[in-house]
């Protein structure tokens, strides 16, 4: 089943009548909005109820992107520039090849850079560890600049999402995957008291014990590029998990170690062959075919062949429901393909453009809750949080 934005406002009663799509996000965003909740909660009851039933299966499975934290301040590397994260004298030392390859993403500079290091190598030129000196600091700006800018006491729709599963009677059955390197989700988790298994054992010296993750019977987490927080011990040789520190901003701080990260590079899908992360990927894949599970995945690219192709083999257990978010037009290889998929099976749902492949939406307005519990009044409390700040701002501008 295919959704799209017309399928939302064509539901909406006592509204305004819209045409286009482009006609209902300039409504949304409009400063008197004439859409209120009260007519957009309606509009989702079919989804709701839809994803309420689904919640019965075995496992709940999330796979989330970083389009989820990007609310909180995480950022894109899209608008990367290698300027701004290297010293000019390192990149005058290469400029023949930082001229080549500027204006390109980050992980084909990157890429770049890895080939380029590997000859200076072969030819045994000083040169080498300039570049290497040159990835390493763009690897530091990758941390600094776009995955620490997330703001974690602003985390409120993952704080409203966990209540909500809290409020539904489901956690213990909730299993959460993420190729993110934030603390967003441990954060919340943490604030709201919830216990959760993340592969790491032990109380000072927590270390990776993907055996944990097999017994534990409570909400998994499940990072499988790794985090901001794991480093490699060489005295120990095994994988720790270290203890973050806040900023007054909110930000993470943590020290500067050799992180256990999948870095953007072609190297990432060789890394995968590796622990910790085959064992994490393994979980996942182990997780998505076996049992009957509904999996969603809400803020990804659909960009990594290895997560896809774990996506592609869960597909193939008939017991599995999917919801499959785009914030795109659907045009990507993969969501192509499970849009073929879905004209001759049931099982296989396909949200798509920036209002329903949003992750405030799906918390907003599909997510369900239990309206008995009590958690009920702190979500509201945290969206409406949420609208007055952004009220604010706008107001600011």
């Amino acid at each position: 089943m295919i959704y799209r934005s017309e399928d939302i406002y064509k539901k909406i009663k006592n509204g305004p009548d819209i045409h286009s799509e482009e006609e209902f996000f300039s409504l949304l965003k409009a400063e008197t909005n004439p859409i209120t909740e009260e007519m957009l909660l309606p509009a989702f009851s079919e989804l709701r109820l839809a994803l309420g039933q689904n919640f019965k299966l075995d496992h709940i499975c999330f796979l989330f992107g970083n389009g989820c934290s990007k609310y909180a301040g995480s950022k894109p590397t899209t608008d990367f520039n290698i300027e701004d994260a290297v010293d000019r004298d390192k990149l005058d030392q290469i400029r023949n090849v930082v001229d080549r390859i500027s204006g390109k993403t980050m992980e084909e500079q990157l890429n770049a850079l890895l080939t380029v290091q590997e000859f200076y190598h072969i030819i045994d030129d000083d040169k080498e560890e300039t570049v290497k000196t040159i990835i390493g600091s763009i690897k530091a700006y990758l941390l600094k600049s776009y995955v620490n800018s997330v703001k974690y006491r602003e985390l409120y729709f993952h704080e409203a999402m966990v209540m909500k599963l809290r409020s539904f009677g489901c956690l213990g059955k909730v299993n959460l995957y993420t190729p993110n390197y934030d603390l967003a989700l441990e954060y919340v988790l943490d604030k709201l008291g919830i216990e959760y298994a993340n592969g790491f054992t032990g109380f000072v010296n927590r270390k990776f014990d993907p055996k944990s993750l097999e017994i534990s019977k409570t909400t998994k987490l499940i990072k499988i590029h790794g985090s901001v927080n794991w480093m490699f011990d060489e005295v120990d040789k095994v994988i720790k998990e270290m203890q973050p520190h806040f900023s007054s901003d909110g930000t993470v701080e943590v020290e500067d170690v050799d992180r256990v990260l999948i870095y953007p590079t072609a190297q990432k899908l060789y890394q995968t062959y590796n622990a910790p992360y085959s064992e994490l990927m393994r979980n996942m894949l182990d997780g998505f075919e076996s049992q009957r599970n509904v999996i969603i995945v809400l803020g990804y690219r659909y960009a990594d062949e290895h997560i896809n192709e774990i996506l592609f083999k869960a597909v193939s257990n008939p017991n599995n429901i999917f919801y499959f978010f785009d914030y795109g037009d659907g045009s990507c290889d993969f969501i192509r393909r499970m849009i073929a998929l879905s004209e001759n099976t049931q099982n296989i749902h396909i949200l798509l453009g920036k209002f329903l492949g949003n992750f405030e939406t799906f918390v907003k307005y599909m997510l369900p809750a239990n309206a008995e519990r009590t958690d009920e009044e702190k979500i509201f409390e945290l969206l409406n949080k949420v609208m007055e700040k952004r009220a604010e701002e706008a107001h600011a501008e």
